[in-house]
């Protein structure tokens, strides 16, 4: 079986938000200051999340990475903001919500949204600009919909069965 970022096809399955013996917690919304220190503290919060939700510890650490990306992009192309900036105005969020499809697998979808400028990544060649391909790496599903009012990026965790 290819890797995930290689897959075309994807199963479709019909998601419900997670039931109400699962909603404590199915749902986080964070809003970061768009400092450097953002990409830390999504990384511990969504790490907590997770773990609360018993996810898989392999997930963990992909999603953990996948979802630290999407906030630095914000923070680095987003915003542009310099490197000694201390407290930015500009704010970053991050919505985090737990599915369950019908047949009972789970699924955690995380929402990343600026509203910095949007910024067309760069395809020169450089030891740079792999966050994109990390992302889609580490989940299922990556979109990314950028706009002059804004960046979102959507990142899908990979369903896992029934507890």
């Amino acid at each position: 079986m290819p890797p995930p970022s290689d897959q075309e096809e994807h199963r479709v399955r019909r998601t419900r938000p997670a039931a109400d013996d699962a909603t404590v917690g199915a749902e986080l919304d964070i809003e970061l200051s768009a400092g450097w220190a953002a990409p830390s503290i999504a990384r511990e919060r969504v790490e907590a999340w997770l773990r609360a939700h018993r996810w898989p510890p392999a997930q963990i650490d992909e999603l953990v990475l996948a979802v630290s990306e999407a906030v630095s992009n914000s923070v680095e192309h987003g915003y542009r903001v310099p490197p000694e900036t201390v407290e930015p105005r500009e704010t970053v969020d991050l919505r985090i919500r737990l599915t369950v499809a019908d047949d009972g697998y789970r699924q955690v979808e995380f929402v990343v949204s600026d509203r910095g400028r949007w910024q067309e990544p760069d395809t020169a060649a450089s030891t740079r600009g792999h966050g994109m391909l990390i992302m889609r790496s580490c989940t299922d599903e990556l979109v990314v919909e950028g706009t002059p009012n804004g960046t979102t990026v959507v990142l899908r965790s990979r369903p896992i069965p029934p507890r």
